[in-house]
């Protein structure tokens, strides 16, 4: 993989340093869940329990989903589509009143899910800004059910908090958010025990895009084990700046009132725990990952967020060519109904090349033609090793 700056560790800090200024600084807060004009699921209703629905999806026993299994215990469901349920959950792990409202994942199941058949298995990460549900995102404007469509695998949308950032925050004074414990410690093998899985890291993908695309990194780079393919759309993935780690500060504030609880102790936080949290200087752990990575060229629009993230991407893409690692980088500019901007027009196609790469080297079989993307995403700007 290759890039365009003479330096890996600072090359989005001038584009950087721009967008903080001001109200920009909330822009990737808030926008980056809902891709710009696109907004972000905000109104979802109070949710019962349709175990009709749950069973429809594929679950065998819908009343055993409401024992705790896991350290997850599911309050709510309601179905979505006749393949798609949204799942009310409680645990331990991450508060109730956290930031982002209410705590779901959403389900899809294949057509004609069959129980005797082991799927392979989609974690779908959301962006922030969402204020309820942030699962519904990636499932309402990402059309999740639809650029998975005709794939033979198990879709999981999960929720990282208005802006949880998929990390176990240092500082739980005011509230609990460990993210990254409640998904991969907990929501990974409840869904193996609940449906029926390829249950091993060849047969698991984690997909995000924005906070999410960062989110997915991170987690490849913390369990490998877990994941053999991560994919980053539009993701913040170098901290190194003082302007990239301003983004988890002003998550902070939001959340607690204080400057340092995401990775610090509320008050600070040492170069060394940034180092431990950001995804270019951990990204040696990615030797066995491979790793696709997305972003667009921007739209010209005052506010767009969309270059700076790509020169981190850029950079990012840069540092796993150096270390030998497989994967592919695709930069866009406007193509199609995407503008080259932060928004899920140009996230839905992304994804859908990333899934489609990912499905052929499982040779699995689809049940639907391959959708129809515009090249720019097929495009393969650095990297392609096999």
């Amino acid at each position: 993989m290759t890039g365009h700056s003479t330096n890996p560790r600072r090359s989005g800090r001038g584009a950087l340093r721009v967008l903080v200024a001001g109200a920009l600084t909330t822009a990737l807060l808030t926008a980056c869940g809902t891709g710009g004009p696109e907004p972000a699921a905000t109104s979802a209703p109070a949710m019962g329990f349709d175990a009709q629905a749950v069973k429809q999806t594929g679950f065998a026993d819908p009343e055993a989903l409401r024992r705790q299994a896991d350290g997850i215990t599911v309050s709510g469901a309601r179905g979505l589509s006749p393949r798609a349920v949204e799942l009310e959950v409680q645990t331990d792990a991450v508060s109730p009143d956290a930031p982002g409202g209410r705590n779901s994942v959403v389900v899809i199941t294949p057509e004609n899910y069959d129980p005797a058949v082991a799927y392979p298995v989609v974690y779908m990460l959301p962006g922030s800004g969402a204020t309820d549900a942030p699962a519904l995102q990636w499932y309402e404007a990402g059309q999740a059910e639809q650029v998975t469509g005709g794939l033979p695998v198990i879709t999981v949308v999960l929720s990282g908090g208005q802006q949880g950032w998929y990390t176990d925050w240092a500082d739980h004074e005011k509230t609990i958010q460990n993210w990254e414990t409640f998904h991969l410690e907990q929501v990974v093998p409840w869904v193996d025990s609940h449906l029926s899985t390829a249950a091993d890291r060849d047969h698991r993908l984690v997909l995000g895009n924005s906070m999410g695309g960062y989110g997915a990194v991170r987690y490849a780079e913390d369990r490998p084990d877990l994941f053999g393919e991560a994919v980053s759309l539009s993701g913040l993935l170098d901290l190194s700046s003082s302007d990239a780690r301003q983004y988890f500060t002003e998550a902070s504030q939001q959340s607690t009132g204080k400057t340092d609880s995401v990775f610090g102790d509320g008050s600070t936080t040492t170069d060394e725990q940034w180092q431990a949290h950001d995804p270019l200087a951990q990204s040696g752990k990615l030797k066995d990952v491979r790793v696709q990575l997305f972003a667009g060229k921007g739209n010209g629009q005052a506010g767009d967020i969309e270059p700076a993230l790509r020169d981190t991407t850029a950079a990012f893409a840069r540092e796993l060519d150096s270390r030998g690692v497989k994967g592919e980088y695709t930069e866009y500019g406007a193509a199609g109904s995407c503008d080259g901007g932060h928004t899920f027009e140009c996230w839905r196609p992304a994804a859908t090349v990333a899934l489609g790469r990912w499905a052929d080297r499982l040779h699995l079989e689809r049940s639907a033609p391959r959708p129809s993307v515009a090249p720019e995403f097929r495009d393969v700007t650095s990297g392609g090793a096999s």
